[in-house]
């Protein structure tokens, strides 16, 4: 799979400066019986696609929902601290990775998850999220082999891009023994990487990547590849994930191929929100997939197509209000 960029992500802050999108650091109002006149979309740090994403939703949800305000609440981006708001509040809704909504319905104690949360619903799967491995030069790191002993960032403890991260630096002999890892938003990465205080980054988000890029036309930033027998091995460990190939020039300083991992994510509500609210919910973002998409290029994954591969699924559990709408595009399809 080879993927490029469709879009530049330069007029993203300008599109969402003038669209006006709320955004709110607090869970939104009181919910009884399932309904509100408020939802809120937990997304990640501001300078990851997650955000970007949740901001889009919110506005075209905002602009379709009767009678219902929705706004974008920064996170982690955690399926640990995402996950658990919408667990606690069907005010709450939330992006999150295939896996990281699987091992929070099992109470997954290692992924952080202390008790297993039974009320969470998928609406809509989306983007796949990437996992870069960036550096710049001066380092002395020109390939993954060169990170052992290095100062390295990894993404927020308890995300999925986090355990992403460990398993890529394990395979090449990196651990907590021989390596400096230290846990970091994006912006936090980029900050980090530009004045020198580490040396690699494992930077998580979608095609564009909005810090990525501005990285990438700032410094000579270096792309860091999986070599294919590694790719290889975790393929096989971590069914979850999905190696690609992100092509070469899909970003200025990329001069090269560049393998790495992918995971799905997808939007999730709690169960006890009203059947009819999702319903309204999943028709209007599948049927407003190009105006996301105009918003950040990555919207366009979040659409009938990516998400009715996960339908029959064991992996999710959908919505009822969510599986109503997709068995009624299905049905008009004739199948």
């Amino acid at each position: 799979m080879k993927v490029k960029i469709d879009s530049n992500w330069i007029f993203i802050v300008l599109i969402l400066a003038l669209i006006g999108i709320s955004v709110s650091d607090s869970q939104m109002g009181a919910v009884k019986q399932g309904k509100s006149n408020h939802l809120s979309i937990m997304s990640g740090n501001s300078g990851g696609t997650y955000y970007y994403i949740a901001a889009g939703q919110a506005k075209i949800l905002t602009e379709y929902l009767e009678d219902i305000n929705v706004v974008t609440q920064s996170t982690s981006g955690s399926p640990v601290e995402n996950m658990t708001l919408v667990e606690q509040d069907p005010a709450n809704l939330g992006i999150v990775t295939i896996d990281g909504i699987y091992y929070a319905g099992l109470g997954e104690a290692e992924r952080g998850f202390e008790e297993p949360l039974k009320n969470l619903r998928a609406i809509q799967v989306g983007h796949k999220a990437y996992l870069y491995g960036l550096t710049v030069s001066g380092t002395g790191v020109e390939r993954y082999e060169d990170m052992a002993g290095k100062t390295v960032s990894i993404p927020p403890i308890g995300s999925t891009t986090y355990y992403m991260a460990l398993a890529v630096a394990e395979a090449y002999g990196c651990n907590s023994d021989n390596t400096n890892m230290i846990p970091m938003t994006s912006s936090e990465q980029a900050e980090a990487l530009k004045d020198g205080t580490i040396d690699v980054a494992f930077m998580a988000g979608g095609i564009p990547q909005a810090t990525v890029t501005d990285l990438d036309y700032s410094n000579d930033v270096v792309y860091l590849s999986i070599d294919d027998a590694v790719i290889e091995k975790l393929d096989k460990e971590y069914p979850f994930w999905t190696p690609v190939t992100i092509e070469k020039n899909t970003y200025s300083k990329q001069t090269e191929d560049m393998n790495c991992l992918t995971v799905d994510t997808l939007l999730a509500c709690n169960a006890e929100l009203d059947e009819e609210v999702v319903y309204q919910i999943t028709k209007i973002l599948n049927e407003n997939v190009n105006e996301l998409a105009a918003i950040h290029s990555s919207g366009m994954e979040w659409n009938e197509e990516t998400t009715e591969v996960y339908l029959n699924s064991s992996l999710l559990t959908f919505h009822d209000g969510a599986l109503k709408y997709y068995m009624e595009v299905l049905e008009d399809r004739g199948k």
